[in-house]
């Protein structure tokens, strides 16, 4: 009697462990499997350059072994591009691999020989043969003792350093002034000038103060509405408590 209830014991753990067992290695057998078929790459969507360029960069790591390639080597030839702030890569089961990308976007074109195009905390950006998809404003009559420029790097130049928290705040606060700015100059006094796209119309900002007068510019263009600050051949606030202007005629507002 002890034997037979031993033997069905026994045979009933059997089977339990056979089943547990055939499980555990389904479950691996698909992981392997998994691991074995190609990767999937999936891309986020980018605004500033062709994904086509991204893509490449990982090419040469995925003719490598696919097994050994992680995604911190992805995150970390990805993030090594000028045009790229920040990456994150993400395995996706069952054999799928997201890259999301945060691209620096460009704010101004610095004119020096050659041309530097750069991003809003002084990053400069190589030239892509793409000057010709941003419309934005140069930044001119700055003077540098540089001899070389790093893609990647950034500018060392304190006052393009000023120039561009500047256009970062017209850029959020006062779009249509941004998106109408040609040029922003600074004149051999170190004043600040701006220049419009439109009839050209000039805007001086002088010295010191430049946010507040920014401001003074914006509240000023509420006041003249339907009418906008291209409609004068200059704007001139340089002047305590007044704004100088030229429309046909000179006046002091």
């Amino acid at each position: 009697m002890y034997n037979k209830s031993y033997y069905k014991y026994f045979l009933y753990n059997f089977f339990v462990f056979l089943f547990v067992y055939i499980i555990y290695a389904s479950f691996k057998w698909a992981e392997l499997k998994s691991s074995l078929k190609p990767k999937s790459i999936i891309f986020s969507d980018t605004k500033i350059l062709d994904l086509k360029i991204y893509k490449k960069i990982i090419d040469d790591l995925f003719k490598q072994n696919i097994s050994n390639v992680n995604t911190k080597d992805i995150s970390q030839l990805i993030e090594n591009h000028p045009y790229v702030l920040a990456a994150r890569v993400s395995n996706h089961y069952p054999n799928r691999i997201l890259i999301e990308i945060i691209e620096r976007e460009p704010v101004a074109i610095l004119k020096v020989d050659p041309l530097l195009m750069i991003d809003g905390d002084g990053i400069i950006l190589p030239d892509l043969e793409n000057y010709i998809n941003y419309n934005i404003p140069f930044l001119t009559n700055f003077n540098f003792h540089e001899t070389s420029y790093n893609n990647g790097k950034k500018i060392s130049s304190d006052k393009v350093i000023d120039c561009l928290d500047w256009l970062k705040k017209i850029k959020k606060n006062y779009s249509y002034l941004y998106e109408n700015l040609s040029e922003l100059k600074i004149t051999s006094s170190d004043e600040i000038e701006l220049i419009l796209f439109d009839h050209p119309t000039y805007i001086y900002l002088g010295l010191d103060k430049i946010n507040y007068r920014l401001e003074i510019l914006k509240k000023f263009e509420e006041t003249i509405k339907p009418n906008k600050i291209s409609d004068y051949t200059y704007l001139d606030l340089r002047y305590k408590n007044q704004i100088v202007v030229k429309e046909k005629h000179s006046w002091i507002l």
